[in-house]
Protein backbone atom coordinates (compact mmCIF):
# COMPACT_ATOMS: atom_id res chain seq x y z
CA UNK A 1 0.00 0.00 0.00
CA UNK A 2 1.44 3.31 -0.90
CA UNK A 3 1.21 6.18 1.54
CA UNK A 4 -0.77 8.57 -1.33
CA UNK A 5 -3.14 5.62 -1.00
CA UNK A 6 -3.24 5.69 2.91
CA UNK A 7 -3.73 9.51 2.93
CA UNK A 8 -6.16 9.21 0.51
CA UNK A 9 -7.81 6.96 2.74
CA UNK A 10 -7.77 9.56 5.77
CA UNK A 11 -8.96 12.15 3.84
CA UNK A 12 -11.99 9.73 2.62
CA UNK A 13 -12.49 9.07 6.55
CA UNK A 14 -12.74 12.69 7.44
CA UNK A 15 -15.17 13.51 4.26
CA UNK A 16 -17.12 10.79 5.13
CA UNK A 17 -17.29 10.63 9.62
CA UNK A 18 -20.99 12.44 9.51
CA UNK A 19 -22.58 9.87 7.06
CA UNK A 20 -20.77 7.02 9.17
CA UNK A 21 -22.09 9.07 12.61
CA UNK A 22 -25.37 9.07 11.07
CA UNK A 23 -25.45 5.51 10.07
CA UNK A 24 -24.71 4.48 13.41
CA UNK A 25 -27.81 3.98 14.74
CA UNK A 26 -27.21 2.03 18.58
CA UNK A 27 -24.65 2.05 20.79
CA UNK A 28 -24.22 -1.62 20.58
CA UNK A 29 -21.92 -3.70 18.78
CA UNK A 30 -19.97 -0.53 17.79
CA UNK A 31 -18.98 0.98 21.00
CA UNK A 32 -18.15 -2.23 22.08
CA UNK A 33 -15.73 -2.96 19.18
CA UNK A 34 -14.10 -0.17 19.05
CA UNK A 35 -13.45 -0.65 23.01
CA UNK A 36 -12.64 -4.40 22.61
CA UNK A 37 -10.04 -3.42 19.52
CA UNK A 38 -8.18 -1.04 22.02
CA UNK A 39 -9.49 2.03 19.33
CA UNK A 40 -10.87 3.60 22.10
CA UNK A 41 -10.06 3.78 26.21
CA UNK A 42 -12.71 2.20 28.54
CA UNK A 43 -13.07 5.64 29.70
CA UNK A 44 -14.00 6.95 26.57
CA UNK A 45 -16.16 4.24 25.91
CA UNK A 46 -18.07 4.92 29.57
CA UNK A 47 -18.53 8.60 28.90
CA UNK A 48 -19.84 7.69 25.37
CA UNK A 49 -22.64 5.73 26.89
CA UNK A 50 -23.33 7.70 29.68
CA UNK A 51 -23.58 11.37 26.78
CA UNK A 52 -26.40 8.28 25.32
CA UNK A 53 -28.27 8.15 28.52
CA UNK A 54 -27.96 11.95 29.17
CA UNK A 55 -29.95 12.35 25.59
CA UNK A 56 -27.11 13.68 23.66
CA UNK A 57 -28.00 12.27 20.05
CA UNK A 58 -26.62 9.26 19.05
CA UNK A 59 -24.71 10.64 15.83
CA UNK A 60 -23.16 13.40 17.70
CA UNK A 61 -21.66 10.70 20.24
CA UNK A 62 -20.07 8.49 17.55
CA UNK A 63 -19.39 11.89 15.70
CA UNK A 64 -17.07 12.40 18.82
CA UNK A 65 -15.65 9.21 18.85
CA UNK A 66 -14.38 9.35 14.96
CA UNK A 67 -13.00 13.07 15.54
CA UNK A 68 -10.96 11.40 18.66
CA UNK A 69 -9.71 8.50 16.13
CA UNK A 70 -8.44 10.84 13.42
CA UNK A 71 -5.28 11.53 15.74
CA UNK A 72 -4.55 7.53 15.76
CA UNK A 73 -6.36 6.68 12.06
CA UNK A 74 -5.26 3.09 11.27
CA UNK A 75 -6.40 0.97 8.21
CA UNK A 76 -6.95 -1.58 10.84
CA UNK A 77 -9.83 0.92 11.88
CA UNK A 78 -11.48 1.03 8.56
CA UNK A 79 -11.03 -3.12 8.59
CA UNK A 80 -13.10 -2.86 12.25
CA UNK A 81 -15.89 -0.44 11.18
CA UNK A 82 -16.74 -2.74 7.69
CA UNK A 83 -16.34 -5.88 9.58
CA UNK A 84 -19.43 -8.77 9.24
CA UNK A 85 -20.75 -7.70 12.38
CA UNK A 86 -21.25 -3.87 11.50
CA UNK A 87 -22.17 -4.46 8.05
CA UNK A 88 -24.91 -6.75 9.67
CA UNK A 89 -26.11 -4.33 12.00
CA UNK A 90 -25.65 -1.06 10.17
CA UNK A 91 -27.26 -2.00 6.84
CA UNK A 92 -26.26 1.36 5.92
CA UNK A 93 -22.47 1.26 6.29
CA UNK A 94 -22.62 -0.62 2.99
CA UNK A 95 -22.88 2.92 0.93
CA UNK A 96 -20.03 4.00 2.96
CA UNK A 97 -18.09 1.03 2.41
CA UNK A 98 -18.56 1.43 -1.26
CA UNK A 99 -17.12 4.95 -1.42
CA UNK A 100 -13.92 3.82 0.38
CA UNK A 101 -13.76 0.89 -2.12
CA UNK A 102 -14.27 3.43 -4.76
CA UNK A 103 -10.99 5.41 -3.29
CA UNK A 104 -9.18 1.97 -3.33
CA UNK A 105 -9.80 1.53 -6.87
CA UNK A 106 -8.86 5.08 -8.44
CA UNK A 107 -5.21 4.07 -6.65
CA UNK A 108 -4.89 1.30 -8.55
CA UNK A 109 -6.16 -1.38 -5.44
CA UNK A 110 -4.26 -3.55 -2.95
CA UNK A 111 -0.76 -4.58 -4.79
CA UNK A 112 -0.80 -8.07 -3.63
CA UNK A 113 2.99 -8.21 -4.08
CA UNK A 114 3.32 -5.71 -1.18
CA UNK A 115 4.04 -6.93 1.98
CA UNK A 116 2.04 -5.11 4.45
CA UNK A 117 4.37 -3.56 7.43
CA UNK A 118 3.40 -3.83 10.98
CA UNK A 119 3.13 0.40 11.30
CA UNK A 120 3.80 2.43 8.20
CA UNK A 121 6.07 5.91 9.00
CA UNK A 122 4.49 8.61 10.43
CA UNK A 123 2.37 10.87 8.57
CA UNK A 124 3.49 14.25 7.28
CA UNK A 125 0.93 15.63 9.81
CA UNK A 126 2.65 12.83 12.66
CA UNK A 127 -0.24 10.39 12.61
CA UNK A 128 1.19 7.02 12.76
CA UNK A 129 -0.79 4.52 10.72
CA UNK A 130 -1.08 1.01 10.79
CA UNK A 131 -1.08 -0.81 7.78
CA UNK A 132 -3.57 -3.43 6.88
CA UNK A 133 -2.92 -7.27 8.14
CA UNK A 134 -1.26 -9.52 5.51
CA UNK A 135 -4.68 -11.31 5.07
CA UNK A 136 -6.22 -7.81 4.22
CA UNK A 137 -3.57 -6.56 2.29
CA UNK A 138 -4.58 -8.45 -0.38
CA UNK A 139 -7.95 -6.92 -1.02
CA UNK A 140 -9.88 -10.03 0.39
CA UNK A 141 -11.79 -7.76 3.04
CA UNK A 142 -12.61 -4.69 0.20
Amino acid sequence: MTRSLEEALFQHFIHQKLEIAYAINKPFPFFEGLRDNFFITETLYRESLEACRNLVPLPRVVYNILTKLETTFSLSFLEMLFGQINLHEYPSLMTILKSFKSVVTSYGGWSRSTAAPQEAPASPAGRKMRALPPACAGGDAW
